[in-house]
């Protein structure tokens, strides 16, 4: 993956700073806010052009769209039947994607989401949503905690405490008893 440098005033620093948390730092915070404008920008921006008092303006001479022609004629950019990012694909869930049956782990619900391994999509999603109306909260909570600890693609019921149930122990006495002397 590409890497990118910037420089930030304090005051965005700060600001970034703000927005991170156990499993989302700055890089997360800028990758969220990129993806989260792509969608929003039809037309380039140029600074370029200076503006008679000799400030920099913001020029939109030329209105494009996401197909725009290059120099061989060619047309660029959108495919056919090619859509906009799905929402459930991107790293950070909106609000209108939680239900409202699952508002009671709606934070862990949206840490597990920014962090699991694998697909995310609105299937995989709903398999999930899924899962977790199944168990009482104390376990969702629990699943969903343990599934964004360790990056899981899935959500798992957790073990009950014990776990495996133990093998009976051998009677040895017994065994030995019940053999054949020779």
């Amino acid at each position: 993956m590409p890497s990118v440098s910037l420089r930030l005033t304090d005051d965005q620093v700060s600001w970034l700073d703000a927005q991170t948390r156990q499993f989302r730092n700055r890089s997360d915070v800028v990758r969220d806010l990129i993806d989260s404008q792509m969608g929003n920008l039809d037309t380039p921006g140029t600074l370029i052009k200076p503006s008679p008092e000799g400030e920099k303006v913001l020029s939109l001479d030329i209105p494009t769209t996401k197909e725009s022609l290059i120099s061989n004629n060619t047309l660029t950019g959108g495919s056919k039947g090619e859509t906009e990012k799905d929402a459930y694909a991107k790293k950070t869930l909106g609000d209108e994607l939680i239900p409202n049956d699952l508002l009671d782990c709606d934070q862990l619900l949206r840490e597990f989401w920014s962090v699991k391994k694998g697909v995310r999509s609105e299937r995989v999603f709903h398999r999930v949503i899924n899962k977790l109306r199944e168990w009482t909260p104390a376990v969702r909570r629990s699943a969903l905690e343990a599934a964004a600890n360790a990056g899981w693609p899935d959500v798992y019921e957790p073990r009950q405490p014990g776990g495996r149930q133990q093998q009976q122990g051998t009677d040895w006495d017994a065994l030995e008893q019940s053999l054949p002397k020779f």
